[in-house]
């Protein structure tokens, strides 16, 4: 009998079980977005031009400009001739020389000074190795600067100017006074020339 009341609550259960459950439907959920893939077009360019490097400049340096006061000269009406500074880094320009002076130093070595009317002063270091000799030159050979009239160096406000071939010719014209023409190539100023009367 107990088996019958055990089949009979399992029948019942089973029985019922299938009555009240709920229906369950499987399926899939698909989502389908349809948007147009664009195209892809590869254009042929030149590669990128990159510039090579330049080489390495010298610095072009920058000349201590004069600002003038009270003791300016410029408005003088006599000037001793002029000098012109072509290709230099200020770009070309034209001096006045208001006042110019030679001074004899040691070993036969003399200093030109020519003052310009910017305020500017321009010195050239000459050495007088033949007398007879008017013309001064730089020279490369120490040789040839041992033997011959040539320019030492020159100084721009105090300053080294770096030179290349630069001549000058310092004729007298009697009673310590001279005709002078200027013909220097500095390396970065530019190139000097004029002809000066003192």
């Amino acid at each position: 009998m107990k088996k019958q009341i055990v089949l009979s609550v399992l029948f019942f259960s089973l029985f019922s079980s299938t009555i009240f459950s709920q229906i369950r439907i499987g399926g899939d959920i698909s989502i389908e977005i349809k948007l147009p893939i664009p195209e892809v077009v590869t254009v042929d360019r030149s590669p990128r031009r990159v510039p090579a490097p330049q080489p390495e400049q010298c610095p072009t340096p920058r000349r201590r400009r004069h600002h003038c006061n009270s003791y300016c000269n410029h408005n003088n009406l006599f000037n001793y001739g002029e000098i012109q500074n072509q290709n230099g880094p200020l770009g070309n320009e034209i001096y006045s020389v208001l006042n110019a002076h030679i001074v004899s130093l040691q070993n036969r070595e003399e200093i030109i000074t020519y003052e310009l009317d910017s305020g500017d002063v321009l010195e050239l270091f000459i050495v007088t190795v033949n007398p007879n000799d008017y013309n001064y030159h730089t020279y490369s050979n120490r040789y040839k600067c041992n033997k011959n009239n040539h320019i030492a160096k020159v100084t721009l406000n105090g300053e080294y100017i770096g030179l290349r071939d630069s001549s000058l010719s310092l004729q007298p014209r009697g009673s310590n006074r001279f005709h002078s023409i200027l013909n220097i190539h500095s390396v970065y100023e530019g190139d000097f020339n004029g002809t000066v009367n003192f």
